[in-house]
């Protein structure tokens, strides 16, 4: 699996913004990181290098 990169820094990426959705019920840390966690999980090639 080449781009298991990618898909460990989605999943992080995802992770950190959850964490405030569950201390103070604000997810706009959520929507910002998952625009870039969500192309980078079902990436074909590495932009993680």
């Amino acid at each position: 699996m080449k781009t298991l990169k990618n898909k460990l820094y989605a999943i992080v990426l995802l992770i950190c913004g959850y964490l405030p959705v569950l201390i103070d019920k604000d997810a706009t840390a959520l929507v910002f990181f998952a625009f870039i966690a969500i192309p980078l999980f079902f990436a074909k090639e590495n932009w993680i290098y």
